[in-house]
């Protein structure tokens, strides 16, 4: 039986979802580590009232594809807050990593700029030390090569390492450096020697 398509413009109400077609499309033996469920859609849409209308029906709220992108991280690359917090409050595991690189939740909202997520995601406790895989860089990285002096700001009042490097060795200040950010790279030298002296 072909699963049938959710149209993000469609509300909870309006969903006419039987239990075996519903079942179908959202255990695990139907979405073995392959492809994305609907909970992926409506997470990037926001549309928390058809979230609630699947959680209701038995689907899952934290089902990943098959490269462990769980609608988390959809919700919080796209900006959508309400839904981070509505993923969390069911259960969504906080800092579940995207093969091959690494990326969490928080990687993606710091990415993206999105601060109002992040002090989400930090509130319940997500996890600074997140890096690339494959080139070491962590958050305050990120942070300071888009130049984001409020979020390098609310990292560093996080506890985020400041003088951690990359596999090359490069810091976040020479990220902020690398792109020309100066104000940034300022903050950072001043932050790092009074962390180099007295400690984070």
């Amino acid at each position: 039986m072909t699963t049938p398509a959710i149209h993000t413009d469609l509300l909870a109400y309006n969903f006419n979802i039987g239990p075996t077609t519903f079942g179908q499309a959202q255990t695990a033996s139907s979405f073995p580590q392959v492809g994305q469920s609907f909970m992926h859609e409506l997470a990037r849409e926001g549309d928390i009232l058809s979230a609630e209308a699947i959680l209701d029906k038995g689907g899952s709220v934290d089902l990943p594809d098959d490269e462990g992108r769980r609608p988390l991280h959809e919700a919080a690359f796209f900006g959508r807050d309400e839904m981070v917090r509505f993923l969390l409050a069911s259960g969504a595991v906080l800092d579940a990593p995207i093969h091959p690189f690494g990326y969490t939740a928080l990687w993606f909202a710091v990415q993206q700029g999105h601060i109002d997520i992040v002090r989400t995601l930090l509130e319940r406790g997500a996890r600074l030390t997140t890096v690339d895989v494959l080139n070491g860089q962590g958050l305050l990285h990120i942070a300071a090569a888009r130049g984001d002096l409020k979020m390098a700001g609310l990292l560093i009042a996080a506890g985020i390492d400041v003088l951690a490097e990359d596999k090359r060795g490069q810091t976040a200040r020479d990220s902020a450096a690398r792109h020309n950010h100066h104000q940034l790279e300022n903050v950072l030298v001043k932050v790092m020697e009074h962390h180099a002296r007295f400690g984070a």
